[in-house]
């Protein structure tokens, strides 16, 4: 679980490289709803409850927007050009978050009763905290974990 979702907050910076490439805004939130109907739809044919879904699906989001919005600032304040190295968003950076889903999707599944036991919050926190985006951009690291820690 902690490796889908650092390797999706890890994957920000491509998306912010690609977006940046074509002068995209970071924020789409119909394609954010899209991404999140589609999670809705795989988490529930795993019996997991919509709500906790949308939750965990929201953070990430935010939490790769808190990244974007930084790498944009610092590309605007030292007036960065094109990036010729940048992923394609549709057909590259896509259906590898879309596997990262899939693979958080099976993770929350499959960990579910210990995730909402909350006798092992500590636990659940010690585990999860070793983020590597954590080194690059730890409030983001800290908005998607936090469906996970904070209190059903």
């Amino acid at each position: 679980m902690r490796q889908a979702i650092d390797q999706r907050l890890l994957l920000a910076r491509d998306v912010a490289r690609a977006k940046w490439n074509v002068k995209a805004a970071i924020e789409d939130l119909p394609r954010e709803e899209q991404v999140i109907a589609a999670a809705v739809r795989q988490g529930r044919a795993l019996g997991l409850p919509e709500a906790w879904i949308r939750s965990v699906f929201r953070a990430q989001i935010e939490a790769s927007k808190t990244v974007q919005r930084e790498l944009y600032r610092r590309w605007q304040a030292g007036d960065a050009g094109r990036f010729d190295d940048a992923p394609d968003l549709a057909h590259t950076i896509r259906p590898e978050l879309d596997r990262l889903t899939a693979q958080l999707l099976r993770s929350m599944a499959d960990n579910e009763a210990l995730l909402h036991d909350g006798s092992r919050k500590a636990d659940v926190a010690v585990a999860m905290h070793g983020l590597q985006a954590r080194a690059f951009n730890p409030r983001a690291a800290d908005q998607a974990l936090a469906p996970f820690l904070s209190p059903d």
